[in-house]
């Protein structure tokens, strides 16, 4: 085992961490598919590290059984994986699959309550929308919502709602809430959020020619919200103020050059340090071992 073993996964983080920092110049669409791309390659390489020195860690303790393994699951160098290292990889590795698995059950049990009222209003005075993805979905709204809101203030809603589901922004979501579940990420996942909730504002106020009047509806959500509310994926959720503020500027540029490149360079970086995490063998062989 080197330096190297943990090197993809510290770098996917270390990208992570400055990403959720630093304010990505792009159109809301392009920042979500980076960070969103981020997220679930730092996932990958810190489930795949950990796993790939616990295969490891359990060949060096019982070497007869690790000859049954293929040759790209150990480390090319042969060397043992010390105990101060190995069992924290066991422990870790266990409680990374366990919470992504967690984070998993709990989204598909939200997403089945969300659309078994799909279909109908929900009876509540609470100013509520919220975008179900998948068959059966739609848009869930409260009755709150429909007394509160003018026409084309719910127009605003439902076109804000329909770009949710349209670009399925549940997965850029769930690769936001697994990364931040298994590693100290919200920042990177509060941005992905803030860009998902940009994207479907900007494209509401290209769809009814207005962005003042998407900022006041967004506002006035907001405002009627009691103070204990959390909405998940809600019309009033993430950043309220900052989209307001963009909203009452000019809109964004559509970055059609800068976004592709950016995402695509970010996705081969992430995507091949995620690949290395998960497959180190030849690369290990050529380093000098540490232990």
């Amino acid at each position: 085992m080197t330096w190297f073993t943990v090197l993809p996964f510290a770098l996917t983080v270390a990208l992570s961490v400055v990403l959720g920092r630093v304010a990505l110049p792009l159109h809301p669409a392009w920042c979500a598919r980076v960070l969103a791309t981020t997220a679930a390659m730092t996932a990958v390489a810190a489930l795949g590290t950990g796993f790939f020195v616990a295969v490891n860690y359990a060949a060096t303790l019982a070497p007869a059984a690790a000859e049954r393994l293929p040759e790209w699951a150990l480390f090319g160098d042969d060397q043992p994986v010390p105990d101060a290292v190995g069992v924290p990889a066991v422990l870790l590795s266990a409680a990374g699959l366990a919470v992504a698995g967690r984070t998993a059950v709990r989204w598909a049990r939200e997403l089945r309550r969300a659309r078994d009222g799909a279909q109908r209003v929900v009876e509540t005075g609470v100013p509520m929308a919220v975008a179900v993805p998948g068959r059966g979905g739609g848009v869930l709204v409260s009755r709150g919502l429909l007394r509160g809101l003018a026409s084309e203030e719910l127009r605003v809603v439902f076109e804000h709602e329909g770009s949710h589901l349209r670009h399925r922004h549940h997965r850029y979501l769930a690769a936001g809430a697994v990364a931040a579940a298994l590693l100290p990420l919200r920042r990177l996942d509060g941005a992905l959020r803030l860009a998902v909730e940009r994207w479907a504002d900007e494209d509401a106020a290209e769809a009814v020619g207005d962005r003042g009047l998407v900022a006041r509806t967004i506002a006035k959500v907001a405002l009627a919200q009691p103070a204990a509310a959390r909405p998940a994926l809600g019309f009033a959720d993430s950043g309220v103020v900052r989209r307001v503020e963009a909203l009452l500027g000019a809109p964004p540029a559509r970055n059609a050059v800068a976004g592709p490149l950016l995402f695509l360079g970010d996705a081969l970086v992430t995507g091949s340090l995620a690949a290395v995490a998960l497959q180190l063998d030849h690369a290990v062989a050529a380093l000098p071992p540490v232990w």
